[in-house]
């Protein structure tokens, strides 16, 4: 008998409780681990409880702390997609080794290829021949069009449309409701915020509103 691997979620904020909650939905033949734990920058509590539910979680360690045992695979449920590619490296200079959290009603078209490290929530949708690199999160009831291309680190709010074609490139983040037109592109660590329409491209490092999407600030490093 093979050793089962702990789940390690790297952020304890409202998200990484969801992605907990995710993964207690994944089938227990669908999943390679018995046990979850937290790492979290801020340790306030040692332990997470879920309200009316008797289920609790340990906030083991910092992240600049945590020393990655033999058996761990981890999750980043950082949102922020700066933020969270930061702490990835930190954590691959370590050793450690991600997994994908992908819930059981994700529809996941022919074609479809995915990195690891990525967040896959409820009633998400991929058709054909997307393609979505590391430490990609998409949140719930978003689709994903054909042939469209999401890079690393990009985080997807939930019921956004990203329809076919489109480029979201590494470090952007798409705020909840979006919709994205046949073959957008959305430029590297750029943010759009909730609700805006993107019709044809925006720039890197901007932040655009608005139906249809203009830009509103410059992100500066």
């Amino acid at each position: 008998m093979s050793l089962r691997k702990r789940l390690v979620i790297v952020g304890a904020d409202a998200f990484g409780i969801e992605v907990w909650h995710l993964s207690n939905d994944i089938p227990s033949d669908s999943k390679d681990w018995d046990n979850v734990v937290f790492i979290n920058d801020e340790i306030k509590n040692t332990q997470i409880e879920l309200y009316n539910a008797n289920i609790s979680c340990l906030i083991i360690s910092t992240i600049d702390d945590y020393v990655p045992q033999f058996n761990d695979v981890c999750i980043c449920s950082i949102v922020n997609p700066k933020t969270k590619l930061d702490i990835v490296e930190k954590l691959k200079e370590r050793g450690v080794k991600f997994t994908n959290i992908i819930h059981p009603t994700a529809i996941i078209g022919i074609g479809c290829r995915l990195g690891t490290g990525i967040i896959l929530c409820p009633y998400v949708v991929m058709t054909v021949n997307v393609s979505v690199d590391n430490h990609v999160i998409v949140d719930v009831a978003s689709s994903i069009g054909h042939d469209a291309k999401i890079g690393e680190g990009v985080t997807i709010g939930s019921q956004c449309d990203i329809t076919g074609y489109c480029d979201i490139q590494r470090g952007a983040l798409i705020g909840s409701g979006t919709s994205a037109l046949p073959k957008s592109i959305i430029g590297e660590n750029s943010v759009v915020c909730a609700g805006s329409v993107v019709l044809k491209k925006v720039r890197a490092n901007r932040v655009v509103t608005g139906n249809p999407a203009y830009y509103v600030d410059k992100i500066t490093k």
